[in-house]
């Protein structure tokens, strides 16, 4: 968590993977550090039994959300990454 807000107010784009057990704290954890806007990514809490097929297919489902998150506009700047803003 901390490595992601670190690299957020450094201007450089983030998406944390978590699992949905850990979502509510890691949002309150990213609220806590100033950056309630942090991007995520929810996978199931059961992601570290899955086989690798089923884990595949869970990335899968989420990699259009991390992609989008990533090249998100950000209030008051053209893309993310250049220059200080939140997520609009």
């Amino acid at each position: 968590m901390l490595d992601a807000v670190e690299l957020e107010k450094r201007g450089i784009p983030t998406v944390m993977f978590v699992t949905d057990a850990f979502a509510p704290a890691a949002r309150a954890q990213a609220s806590l550090r100033g950056m309630p806007d942090l991007a995520f990514a929810v996978v199931p809490h059961i992601f570290g039994w899955q086989t690798y097929e089923e884990k595949v297919e869970t990335v899968t489902r989420v990699m259009g959300s991390v992609v989008s998150q990533l090249t998100k506009p950000v209030a008051g700047v053209g893309r993310r990454g250049e220059g200080e803003g939140s997520r609009a």
